[in-house]
């Protein structure tokens, strides 16, 4: 039987399966560590609040007592690009971009950073590998995105999060967008 919240979370086309939380809003529950391969492997996000974006994207979230774990599995389309914006309650804003390199950049001053890339030293993800087959340069394929995050990134217990897949393009929240964080997910640690 559904209930109201089921209901009205299958109408905005965004379907969390706690359906006692709010949309817009994410209590990260604990769990166990991730290898962060891209690899989704069997039972290692069984223990992850989980965000279904129907036909696009599974998308889970758990903690430990060190770090946040986030992963983004592809449903459908493999994409081969990430930037996860995050930020806190203060302003403080910073995105982490996966493709075949790791990079970030910081927000301040109403302007976003230079690229520091590989300087990624309180998160890790999967990047995007190539190989060359028959001479011709591939994407390996991959199931999706995952990051492991140190707490210590971004201070406070409530963040803002924003995804940008490339290659082809979504974001999510759907009604968000890269420069204002009004409309992002809020997520709680």
């Amino acid at each position: 039987m559904l209930k109201y919240t089921d209901i009205f979370l299958l109408i905005v086309g965004l379907y969390i399966v706690d359906t006692s939380q709010m949309i817009g809003q994410i209590k990260v529950k604990y769990g166990a560590n991730i290898l962060p391969n891209g690899k989704f492997a069997h039972g290692e996000w069984d223990d992850a609040t989980n965000v279904i974006l129907p036909d696009k994207l599974n998308i889970f979230m758990k903690q430990d007592s060190l770090y946040l774990y986030v992963g983004v599995q592809f449903i459908d389309t493999m994409h081969t690009g990430i930037d996860l914006y995050i930020a806190d309650s203060k302003g403080s804003r910073k995105i982490l971009h996966v493709s075949a390199a790791l990079g970030e950049m910081d927000f301040a001053d109403v302007a976003w950073s230079d690229w520091k890339w590989g300087a990624n030293d309180l998160w890790v993800a999967n990047s995007v590998g190539q190989i060359v087959e028959d001479g011709k340069q591939k994407v390996v394929p991959l199931e999706g995105f995952e990051f492991q995050i140190h707490k210590s990134l971004l201070p406070g217990r409530k963040w803002l999060t924003f995804l940008h897949l490339k290659r082809p393009e979504l974001i999510f929240p759907i009604d968000g967008t890269q420069d204002n964080a009004i409309n992002w997910l809020m997520i709680e640690l």
